[in-house]
């Protein structure tokens, strides 16, 4: 079952790479890895301010891959903390924790084990505020376009193991109430695991 699971990874990571290497996203991937398309919404929420500080919490529902060739279909959960400074006022550090299983070998002394997949992303961006919420709320109410790349840090665990390139673009809005609601596609590199 692992062996099948694995050669499926590494066709459909390979078979993506093939069926995008004449676009442009070929040029962004170090040597080894390979663009995947990713595309799929976020559902959030606001936190309390006063609490938590500036974060999201919230669901997402995202494609691997492309029509013909989905590598997989996921639901993760989603915290944005906010990573904002001087220069960039909208800025997230959005961590991303799947419902998959990927059983991972880590020799013979641990056997086998279950890994959930984990992406983490730098994401900055625009706001484009539309209007205060007053008297509901202190809020406001808006849209946004937002600019997402993976970490560095490389927290990428399951299938996203050692993804830290790639570029994808959200597009949302927030309401009066702290729902927020996106839409995002791109690409993230990957790596096709060993066999």
């Amino acid at each position: 079952m692992k062996h099948t699971i694995i050669k499926n990874i590494t066709h459909a990571v390979l078979g993506s790479a093939l069926f995008l290497g004449a676009n442009a996203f070929a040029e962004e991937c170090a040597t080894g890895s390979y663009p995947v398309a990713v595309k799929g919404n976020i559902i959030n929420n606001g936190q309390n301010v006063e609490e938590v500080g500036v974060s999201t919490l919230g669901v997402v529902k995202l494609k691997l891959g492309r029509k013909h060739r989905v590598l997989a279909r996921m639901t993760c959960g989603i915290i944005g903390v906010s990573a904002a400074t001087e220069s960039e006022p909208f800025a997230f550090t959005h961590t991303l924790s799947c419902t998959d299983n990927n059983t991972i070998y880590l020799g013979p002394d641990f056997g086998f084990q279950n890994a959930h997949s984990q992406l983490t992303l730098d994401t900055y961006g625009d706001l484009f505020v539309e209007g205060s919420c007053a008297p509901i709320s202190d809020g406001i109410h808006g849209t946004f376009v937002e600019y997402s790349s993976p970490s560095a840090n490389n927290t990428g665990r399951g299938i996203f193991t050692g993804v830290t390139e790639g570029e994808i673009v959200i597009e949302g809005d927030i309401n009066c109430l702290g729902s927020i609601d996106m839409t995002f596609q791109g690409y993230i590199c990957m790596t096709p695991p060993l066999q």
